[in-house]
């Protein structure tokens, strides 16, 4: 009997290191997980920043217009001027301009005396048979456009979206 206590007690000593190494083993891999976990995070909360921070500067650079909001239109004075070529024949016009937003209008008053030299000499270098076709309508509105554009000084920056006629009488003498 003193022989089986012995046994015991030698089987119990020989669970009590596999025990502690197991702990140990234990231990270290929570500790790992914790740290991939912990560097997970990190990583990811870190690129949502980044991102979110180009998004900001971006947004900075190139406000975007919301969608829900009504167009700011600017309208233009009435245009009357001598077409080109023999037919002594006139065009009146009614334009507005299709702007990106309020700023971008303010901006297009202050531009009007430039925008309208440029337009006139636009306009009264066109012959009637040019105006005459939904093509040569067309063509005028992004020439329009492009001048308006040009005279604001807007470089890349393109204030005026679309141009749009409200009214177009070419009248033959």
């Amino acid at each position: 009997m003193a022989d089986d206590k012995k046994a015991a007690k030698a089987e119990q000593g020989e669970k009590k290191p596999g025990n502690k190494l197991m702990l140990v083993v234990i231990i270290l891999l929570v500790l790992l997980l914790a740290a991939v976990g912990g560097l997970a995070f990190y990583m990811f909360t870190n690129a949502h920043q980044q991102a979110a921070g180009q998004e900001a500067a971006h947004q900075e650079k190139a406000p975007k217009k919301d969608k829900d909001a009504p167009p700011v239109f600017a309208k233009l004075e009435t245009f009357v001027v001598n077409l080109s070529g023999d037919g002594g024949s006139l065009l009146q016009v009614d334009m507005q301009a299709e702007l990106a937003d309020e700023a971008a209008k303010k901006r297009f008053e202050e531009y009007m005396p430039k925008i309208r030299s440029g337009l006139i000499l636009l306009l009264s270098s066109k012959t009637p048979e040019e105006l005459s076709s939904p093509d040569g309508k067309v063509k005028l509105k992004a020439q329009v456009k492009k001048i308006i554009n040009e005279a604001m000084e807007a470089g890349e920056d393109e204030p005026v979206e679309s141009v749009q006629f409200t009214s177009f009488i070419i009248q033959n003498q």
